[in-house]
């Protein structure tokens, strides 16, 4: 698993960002947060839930529902969001931080 990188996963086939730590990569789990389509969470705070256009489709990060899958249910790598990592880290500090 890749930090930033967006994964299927192999169960349902939802979509999730991988945050964890590239450190980390030798553990059997890996820290996710869920992409849901547009539309689909509410309510939206901007901060927290920033959006990623991804093969033509615009998806919302749902911050609130970060979770831990194993990597083995990890499926295709299917974008590199390295070049969204600010947007995605400043959510994931709103979430713990508060600011």
């Amino acid at each position: 698993m890749a930090r930033f990188h967006v994964y299927r996963l192999k169960q349902d086939g939802a979509l999730v960002i991988a945050v964890q730590s590239d450190l980390l990569s030798s553990l059997q789990t890996c820290a996710v947060i869920p992409l849901l389509p547009k539309g689909e969470l509410s309510p939206v705070i901007a901060r927290l839930n920033p959006e990623f256009e991804i093969s033509g489709r615009f998806y919302t990060m749902a911050t609130q529902f970060i979770g831990v899958v194993t990597v083995s249910e990890l499926g295709p790598d299917l974008i590199d969001l390295t070049g969204k990592a600010d947007a995605i880290t400043a959510a994931t500090d709103f979430l713990f931080q508060g600011f």
